[in-house]
């Protein structure tokens, strides 16, 4: 048995989608086994998904699809995209037709809460573990594909060490407050803002290299994480460690960072009562080694798709504080 084979063996079977919500499954499976190295944990921790989660049924009869491109945004046409996808997509050809897709859609990253670019980005990792995880990449690219909901860019770039005070100017600003009060649900206050010339204008990018980048949002998100334990904040959290698996499928890197800025900041003003206080020193004993095997034991897929997030962009970024997010996690959902 491999990991491959434990996320396939349900992959076929699933849609995307889990009602109205997300099917977390093949992201947990891979967090799971990464975490810990534990294929019959991965193999239990999928039992127990199931067993709670009213997972939807891929739909066996459809209509097809004769191009790609016809998918984009099509949520009921996700059969119909994957359909086309396994014609294209090939183990000699998976890089080039992930940067094709990712480049040409790449405004979509933030969709459905930033889960169908975390998904590719798990499936490329898959891939770095065995080739038979292709078929979890079509079956991401194609959820990517119908899930694609268009953001934006801002234009004017800010100091990093200056994101929390810009983003304390825009959860102060009194019209950008007035936007988001007159819409109810998050995807329509998302629409209300980027489609308002002012917020665009309003809005802000960070200055640097991708690494400069990348550090001040985790400056930003890791304190708003620990005083709201927001749903909405984690998300942000592993959609950013998502694109930086999946830097190398950007023409442009440095402008995906900021279209992932966009997103970013645009998904913390839709949280209620958010705090970005500057962060506080808080050191922790345990080791990410210790952390994993903490979280593994949680049957909540977020406390374990966090710690695996957290771990890797601490490697990366060199941010300890992210011990303490992942730790909270795992204390709230025990």
């Amino acid at each position: 048995m491999s990991i491959a084979e434990v996320v396939n063996r349900h992959g076929e079977k699933y849609s995307p989608y889990q009602g109205n919500l997300v099917n977390h499954l093949p992201m947990g499976q891979l967090a799971y086994f990464k975490l810990t190295g534990d294929l019959k944990g991965a193999d239990e921790f999928t039992r127990t998904y199931i067993q709670r989660a009213s997972i939807n049924p891929v739909q066996e009869d459809f209509q097809k699809s004769d191009d790609i491109w016809k998918c984009v945004e099509n949520r009921e046409g996700y059969e119909a995209c994957l359909a086309l996808v396994k014609e294209e997509l090939t183990l000699d050809n998976w890089r080039e037709y992930t940067f094709r897709i990712l480049d040409k859609l790449k405004f979509g990253m933030s969709s459905g809460l930033f889960h169908t670019l975390i998904r590719t980005a798990y499936a490329v990792e898959g891939m770095q573990e065995d080739k038979e995880y292709i078929h979890e990449l079509r079956r991401a690219i194609a959820y990517y594909i119908t899930g694609y909901k268009g953001a934006g860019a801002f234009e004017v770039s800010i100091e990093g060490e200056r994101i929390i005070h810009e983003m304390e100017n825009l959860l102060n600003n009194p019209n950008i407050g007035r936007l988001l009060k007159e819409e109810k649900t998050m995807g329509k206050k998302l629409k209300a803002l980027y489609s308002d010339p002012m917020y665009n204008k309003l809005g802000f990018l960070v200055e640097g290299e991708p690494q400069e980048k990348i550090r001040a949002l985790l400056d930003l998100l890791v304190p708003a994480y620990r005083d709201t334990d927001s749903i909405v904040v984690l998300h942000c959290i592993t959609g950013l460690h998502a694109l930086v698996v999946l830097k190398d499928f950007f023409e442009d890197y440095s402008y995906a960072i900021d279209i992932m800025t966009t997103c970013i900041i645009s998904h913390l003003l839709t949280v209620e009562e958010l705090s970005v206080r500057e962060e506080e020193v808080d050191l922790v004993q345990e080791s990410w080694e210790e952390i994993g095997l903490l979280a593994s034991k949680s049957i909540d897929v977020h406390t374990i798709k966090l710690a695996y997030t957290a771990g890797q962009m601490d490697r990366m970024f060199n941010k300890p504080q992210l011990k303490t997010i992942a730790l909270r996690r795992i204390k709230k959902t025990k």
